[in-house]
């Protein structure tokens, strides 16, 4: 059952589901809480592009992320583009509670993939990872803050 707003309200005022920062009037939605971008970026090396044929699990240049700053004029995320984000907001669910994340509608849009949407473990503790792509044929400016999906909570029986 996806918990409504009154519900995840009563859960975050009880400290069963924690959210740090939040803000209950901007963020808590009628059955979702809106979750905004932090100010962290991973990507692959630009350098190593040139030798990297083809990405392999086994491959140790897949522990090569680099680590950015978005500023606060923002990121561009150029057409066919693939970066690594973060939300802003620090999540803890209980053992019987799941989240499923969405992108917001505007973001997709525009041509943005949330290529990881889809529910974590139940019992999640931390910031969501977000795999953002950019299948239009413009870049898409993003920005630290800005709300980029919907976090649904399920109850799990």
């Amino acid at each position: 059952m996806i918990l409504k707003k009154e519900q995840i309200k009563e859960l975050i005022k009880i400290g069963s589901i924690e959210i740090d920062p939040f803000d209950e009037e901007a963020q808590l939605q009628a059955s979702s809480v809106e979750l905004t971008l932090s100010d962290r970026v991973y990507r692959y090396p630009v350098e190593l592009e040139p030798q990297l044929q083809f990405l392999d699990p086994k491959n140790p240049y897949l522990q090569i992320i680099e680590h950015e700053y978005i500023s606060p004029e923002g990121i561009v995320l150029e057409p066919n583009q693939f970066l690594i984000f973060e939300t802003k907001e620090y999540l803890k669910v209980p053992g019987n509670t799941s989240i499923f994340i969405q992108l917001k509608f505007r973001l997709s849009r525009m041509g943005i993939h949330l290529i990881n949407a889809g529910w974590t473990e139940h019992g999640f503790e931390g910031n969501i990872t977000l795999c953002l792509y950019n299948c239009n044929q413009l870049p898409v400016k993003l920005y630290a803050g800005m709300e980029v999906i919907h976090a649904f909570f399920e109850k799990i029986e």
